[in-house]
Order: C-alpha cells, then structure tokens, then sequence
C-alpha cells in the first residue's frame, strides 16, 4: 500500500487549518499529521512531526511566512505549497515566498463563504502530492552563478524570436536565466508562465528588476523589439502576427486548459519565425509545451530542455524528451550560456 504524503497546516486561523486539513485528508495519499498558527509554532512542529510538505499562509502574527521560509529553507529545506489570499496586494509576497524556495502556491479567494474556498481543493491535492516529490537541494537556492562572457552581437545576426515556456518552479527559473543574459541580447524573448493573471504584474516586475533586459507584460498589437521580454497574460492566449512587415503580438480567448497556454505560444513563433526560432522549456507540472516544443524543432528552430537535475518539477521536459522535441537537455546553470552559443550560430549562418 502507497505510503500517505505527511503535510503540516500552517494558517493563523483556525477556521482555515480546519478547512485546509478537511481538504487535504479528503484524498486517502494525503496525512495532515499538524497544525501551527504561525511560522515560531511551525518550526517547532517541524522538528517533532517531520512533515513531508507544509503548506503556509503568508500573512501570520509573531513570525510571517515569509519570515518563515527565510529560517526553514536554511534549518530544515522542505518542500512549502503557498496558500494566499487571491488580492492583487498579496502577489509581491507569493513572488518573494517562491524565490525564497516555496515549491508552489495557491490563490485561496477572499471571501468567506465555505463553499467559494472549496473550489481551491481538487488544485490544492494535486499541488501538495506532487511537491512531496521534491527533493531539498533543488528547493533551497538557485544554481551557483554561472558568469556570462560579455557578448557583443553582430548587427548581421538574423531577426529571430526566443520562446521559455514554464509553470512548477518557473518564477526563480526565469530570473536566473533572465539575470544571466547580457544588455546587448539580440533578439526578442516571449515567455508563457502559468500564473493568474493577477500576478504577472509583479512577476513583470521583478523579473525587470533583476535582469539587464526589459520585461513587461504582452499587450495585443505589441511589436517585437530586440532585447525585449514580453511575458504572455494570464487569461489570455499569445500569439504572433507577421503584419506589413512587422511581427506583432496577437492575443485570443482561446479556451485551453492553460492561459496562458506554453504549446499555443511555441506553436505560433514555428508557424512564423520556423528555423529563426529558440524554444526552451523550463521546470513544470504536466505536459504543456512539449509538443510546441517539437514543432519548434521540426521547423528547423532549436530546441533546449532543463534537465531533471535543476527541474523543480520533471514534467513538461520529460516529457518533450520522450517525445524527441530536444536538441539540449540541460541543467539551468547551463542554460543562458547555451542560448548564446545557439545565437552565434545563427549569425554564423548568416
């Protein structure tokens, strides 16, 4: 018999560890063997229940979670599932909680009424048993700096698009890569990241904050610029549209299970860049963008996947490897380093 996933609640309302714990045992894989009502009783908890996943409210008197992460990622690395309150002011602390090593979160909704939060359980489930499989090293920091050779590109390198698609892991994967590319990157970059809508914002945010390139969210009608990150909209699906010469971005209210959608990006930078065209796939739950991924390689693009040795979720690149949608499988350090070598080959071409 499959051995229960142990997890520990750590919300300030009792209401709520009562709710949560009610959610989680409704799967019979799932053991809630705790509560605590802040991040100093959390600690405590950890030392004598030895949980395999906590998950956390940010927002709790004494010590906060965030505080919280600071202290347990460096005493005791495991894997921590956010649950935060859906308000837009909330975003900037789930961003820091995920760079600070929390494996993933969750948008509990703001009001009350027992039967609205209930919604939140079928994601909640999947969430916390897939981050019991989480090992500490990949959780506790990001890769020890690679430096990146200053590059200086030839104004003859073709016009080209990169595309990084990501969910599980992907916020603090996006920074390292986005962090290591240098000032002078030459062609565009479009992300699709699976996040609600209401933090990409802040996700924008940071990731500009962190990197020598630009990053902003998508707008419908926004041309590509060279050196430029557009990070494709929640809610939305992103695309591309060759116009009068010009690439612009095109978005639609395609109902796919994911919106953004990682396969529906990759599938419109093969139709309209084909072999000037990057795809990367990064950490994440499931399957999206493998197979946008193989149509990037199968229309002369190149194509490169994290390694499961980096990946916080081995999910969407495993399965673009077992597909054979890879030209590199790499771990991240290697990444931004790979990405410049593959553009040099391009002006190489050229």
């Amino acid at each position: 018999m499959r051995l229960a996933v142990t997890v520990l609640v750590v919300d300030d309302s009792a209401f709520m560890r009562q709710l949560i714990k009610q959610m989680l045992e409704s799967d019979s894989e799932i053991n809630v063997v705790g509560v605590a009502t802040d991040g100093i009783d959390a600690l405590k908890k950890i030392e004598y229940y030895r949980p395999q996943v906590v998950t956390l409210d940010l927002e709790m008197p004494r010590m906060d979670g965030l505080a919280f992460l600071a202290v347990v990622m460096e005493k005791h690395p495991l894997p921590v599932v956010v649950v935060s309150s859906l308000a837009v002011e909330g975003s900037e602390q789930t961003l820091q909680a995920l760079e600070l090593g929390a494996v993933d979160f969750i948008t509990k909704p703001v009001s009350r009424p027992s039967q609205e939060l209930w919604r939140i359980q079928d994601e909640l489930v999947i969430k916390v048993k897939a981050a019991a499989g989480v090992t500490p090293d990949l959780i506790r920091q990001l890769p020890d700096d690679v430096p990146v050779q200053e590059k200086v590109f030839s104004h003859h390198l073709p016009t080209g698009v990169v595309a990084v698609g990501a969910s599980t892991g992907g916020p603090r994967a996006l920074r390292y890569l986005l962090s290591h590319l240098p000032a002078d990157f030459p062609w565009s970059i479009l992300i699709a990241q699976h996040i609600p809508r209401e933090f990409m914002g802040s996700l924008a945010a940071r990731l500009n904050a962190l990197s020598p390139l630009t990053v902003k969210v998508a707008e419908d009608g926004d041309e590509l610029v060279p050196g430029e990150v557009l990070l494709a909209p929640g809610g939305l699906q992103t695309g591309l549209l060759r116009q009068a010469g010009t690439i612009k971005i095109k978005l639609a209210s395609k109902d796919i299970i994911y919106r953004p959608s990682v396969d529906y990006l990759f599938n419109s930078v093969a139709s309209v860049f084909k072999n000037q065209s990057v795809g990367i796939l990064l950490t994440g739950m499931g399957a999206d963008g493998a197979y946008g991924l193989k149509m990037i390689k199968e229309a002369g693009g190149i194509t490169i996947a994290e390694s499961a040795e980096t990946c916080v979720i081995y999910g969407m690149p495993r399965v673009a490897a077992e597909i054979g949608a890879v030209h590199y499988q790499l771990p991240l350090s290697a990444i931004p380093n790979s990405l410049l070598s593959v553009l040099e080959k391009f002006a190489k071409k050229k």
